[in-house]
C-alpha cells in the first residue's frame, strides 16, 4: 500500500524518528510515497495523497491534516504521540505505532463526521469541538504562555497537570455566559461557565465533556457546565489534579446545530483559540455550529 506519512517528532514524550517510522511501515510492505514533518509543505501529499495518509503525531497534528481531507474520500489513520491524544481515543486506538501498523491488513473503512463553526472569525471546520468561556480562555491563556517562555512541562503527564490546574485557577471566579440559543430550533437559555460542541468524547487535558459522543452518527453533542455547578466543576478538577478519575457535570444536548449570538466571550476551534480582543473579519455576531456527517474516511485497525 503506497502511503503518505505526516510526523510531528517533537508530539509527547516519543522519541522516534521519522526515518524509524519510515523503517516500520516499510518492514510491513508499504511504500512511503511521500513524508513530511509537522511543518513542512504538505502539497505533495495533497496533490498526490496515495491510498492512505497517516498522521503521527498529536490532535494538533491530526486535526490539521484530517481538515485538508475532508471530502477527499483518502482514508486517514493516526499513530497516537501526542499528549491528550484525544482523537485517537474517540477512535480507540490503542497500541504502539508498530503494534498499529501490524494490525492494518485487518483494519475496516468507515467514516466521521465533522463539525462546522461559523462566527465573527468566519467559517471552520473541526474534528474535536468547539468551546466558549472558561475552556477556551485557558486554552488562550496556555498559548499566551508557552509563547513568552521556552520552558515547557515535564512530559506528558506533566502538560496534563498544568493544563487542569489554569482550569481550576479560572474556575472560580469565571463570570458566567448568559447564553439565549437554540438546539435544531429548539429553545435553550442560562448561564453557562463553558458551552461545548463536541464531536468527540474529550477535549484538552483529557476532559470528557461528552462522555457518549459518536464520531459518526451525524450529530454533535452540546455540552454545557451551568453556573450552579461551579462547586461540582472545581471538585471535578481537584479529583483529576490528584491522579482520580472524574467526568466534569455536564448537561448534554445532542443535536444538528446550535445558533446563538456572540457577545464577546473566549471562543477556541479545535486547538485554536481567539480571545474576544482578536480582530474578527466578519462583523456578523451569531454562531452556528453545524456537522458534516461522514465527511472524513478512516481506516480503523481492530
Amino acid at each position: 500500500m503506497r502511503v503518505s506519512l505526516i510526523h510531528n517528532p517533537s508530539a509527547g514524550d516519543e522519541a522516534l524518528s521519522t526515518e524509524q517510522l519510515i523503517w516500520l511501515l516499510r518492514q510491513h510492505g508499504h511504500d512511503v510515497a511521500h513524508h513530511a514533518a509537522k511543518d513542512d509543505d504538505w502539497s505533495a501529499f495533497i496533490d498526490d495523497p496515495a491510498d492512505l495518509v497517516v498522521v503521527a503525531g498529536g490532535d494538533g497534528t491530526v486535526g490539521a491534516v484530517a481538515l485538508k481531507l475532508i471530502h477527499r474520500h483518502v482514508p486517514i489513520t493516526v499513530l497516537p504521540l501526542g499528549t491528550a491524544n484525544n482523537i485517537a481515543r474517540a477512535l480507540r486506538l490503542d497500541g504502539s505505532p508498530a503494534e498499529l501498523i501490524a494490525r492494518w491488513p485487518t483494519a475496516r473503512r468507515c467514516l466521521m463526521d465533522v463539525g462546522l463553526a461559523s462566527g465573527p472569525w468566519g467559517r471552520s471546520w473541526f474534528i474535536e469541538g468547539v468551546g466558549l468561556g472558561l475552556f477556551a480562555t485557558a486554552m488562550s491563556l496556555l498559548d499566551e504562555r508557552d509563547e513568552r517562555t521556552r520552558a515547557k512541562p515535564n512530559g506528558r503527564q506533566g502538560k496534563l497537570e498544568r493544563d487542569v490546574q489554569v482550569l481550576k485557577g479560572l474556575a472560580a471566579a469565571y463570570p458566567p455566559l448568559d447564553i439565549r440559543a437554540t438546539i435544531d430550533g429548539k429553545p435553550l437559555s442560562g448561564r453557562f461557565l463553558m458551552v461545548a460542541a463536541m464531536n468527540i468524547a474529550s477535549v484538552g487535558p483529557n476532559m470528557d465533556l461528552a462522555p457518549n459522543a459518536d464520531f459518526g452518527d451525524g450529530l454533535l453533542d452540546f455540552a454545557l457546565v451551568r453556573e450552579e455547578r461551579r462547586d461540582d466543576f472545581i471538585d471535578c478538577i481537584i479529583t483529576r489534579l490528584r491522579g482520580g478519575m472524574a467526568t466534569p457535570p455536564t448537561d448534554v444536548h445532542r443535536g444538528r446545530s446550535l445558533r446563538f449570538s456572540w457577545s464577546g466571550y473566549d471562543v477556541h476551534i479545535d486547538d485554536r483559540a481567539w480571545r474576544a480582543d482578536d480582530p474578527m473579519p466578519d462583523a456578523h455576531n451569531e454562531i452556528e455550529i453545524t456537522v458534516e456527517p461522514g465527511a472524513l474516511d478512516l481506516l480503523l485497525p481492530p
